[in-house]
């Protein structure tokens, strides 16, 4: 995540936490397709500026300076010298105020190896790589315009799934993904289930669940809660299966899921602490794996789970934590660096991170059992870098 709103609002929301559960406020938030009350599509082109300038007065954390309370002891086998080629997974960029691509687009160019495809007019965001293309989420700003899409290398956008589907997931073997399909004020809404290849329907249910928002797809199902400011039951459906299991309560958005692993991930606040807990699910909810806790900095966690579920990174801190063992290593970024958002795994020995710092953004190639870090890329000075899944 690139957009400094979400950054700002996940601060807000980790510090909300603190608060008596007696006091009271308002707490809308801007969805995935405009409307206010969910997080995950955020206008900017109004509030950038004053936001940006917000954030470099609050959050002045940098990684050569932030010690986690748990000692950073690289406990994983090296696994040789850090590459310095090209990412191997995919990243968009965005060309502030240029006229042919107007902020609300989210990105101008796709690149993943040697591809690089041209932004053909969809508003929204690139999700991942895909077979024949890559997966878009299109519609932004308007929500009934919501629709999957999948793009391919020459630039041939091909919508597939309902009208109106947002917060899109995509299945542990990548041929199937779902979509929420909600209203506000809607006390019941619709999980779709669609087939990527033939773009045909194949699955639904419909929940009591208002505000309906998708966590996320692994082998256990798919998860979902209510957007809301107040803690919300988390619930798991697996396609073909009539019953909707509850897994627990949870602070929305907190809940992580990785599509090619059985761990989640979720944060808990608690005074000056923050804590990441892994877990699987088990009989009676999630059982705790791994927690690792540290003294949190003003900037929210985003957190990370490699591919084979062994490692989780925590960006606030720059540390990967061995979920078997709970031995941290603490990122070799250089001093100055800002890590504010999702780091993205190319296999489960590396991760790919970006630098915020500086007049360019700038992506590394960091090894999580040594914690040695090299520059793989550089964006121009007025282009913002996201991230995509592989």
């Amino acid at each position: 995540m690139n957009d400094t709103e979400t950054r700002l609002r996940d601060y807000l929301n980790a510090k909300a936490d603190t608060v008596p559960d007696s006091a009271h406020g308002p707490g809308l938030e801007l969805d995935s397709t405009g409307t206010s009350t969910r997080r995950r599509w955020v206008p900017m082109a109004v509030a950038a500026a004053g936001i940006a300038a917000v954030l470099t007065l609050a959050v002045p954390y940098l990684h050569g300076l932030t010690k986690p309370d748990q000692p950073s002891v690289a406990g994983l086998p090296a696994t040789g010298p850090v590459s310095t080629g090209a990412p191997r997974i995919p990243y968009t960029t965005t060309v502030d105020n240029n006229p042919d691509n107007p902020l609300d687009t989210w990105w101008a160019l796709l690149h993943d190896g040697g591809t690089t495809v041209k932004n053909p007019g969809v508003k929204g965001q690139v999700v991942a790589r895909t077979e024949g293309g890559w997966f878009v989420q299109t519609g932004y700003p308007d929500p009934d315009k919501a629709q999957v899409a999948i793009l391919s290398a020459n630039g041939k956008v091909r919508p597939i799934g309902p009208l109106g589907g947002f917060s899109p997931s995509i299945s542990p073997d990548g041929q199937q993904f779902a979509v929420a399909l909600s209203k506000y004020g809607r006390a019941e809404n619709r999980v779709a289930v669609v087939d990527i290849r033939s773009g045909k329907e194949v699955a639904s249910l419909s929940v009591k669940i208002p505000n309906l928002e998708l966590v996320g797809w692994n082998k256990d199902g798919i998860w979902m809660e209510e957007h809301s400011p107040d803690p919300v039951a988390v619930k798991l459906w697996q396609p073909g299966a009539t019953e909707v299991r509850t897994v627990g309560t949870f602070s929305a958005g907190t809940l992580q899921v990785t599509r090619s692993t059985n761990i989640v991930t979720h944060i808990t606040y608690k005074g000056d602490q923050s804590c990441v807990t892994a877990a699987t699910l088990g009989a009676k909810g999630l059982e705790t794996k791994r927690q690792y806790c540290f003294k949190a900095p003003v900037a929210a966690p985003y957190v990370s789970v490699s591919p084979d579920g062994a490692t989780m990174t925590i960006s606030n801190i720059g540390v990967a934590v061995d979920i078997a063992t709970g031995k941290a290593t603490k990122m070799k970024l250089p001093a100055g660096t800002k890590w504010f958002e999702d780091g993205v795994f190319e296999d489960p020995d590396n991760v790919i991170v970006v630098d915020e710092a500086g007049p360019a953004q700038k992506l590394f190639r960091c090894a999580v059992a040594t914690g040695e870090c090299k520059q793989v890329a550089t964006a121009k000075p007025d282009e913002t870098i996201r991230q995509v899944q592989p």
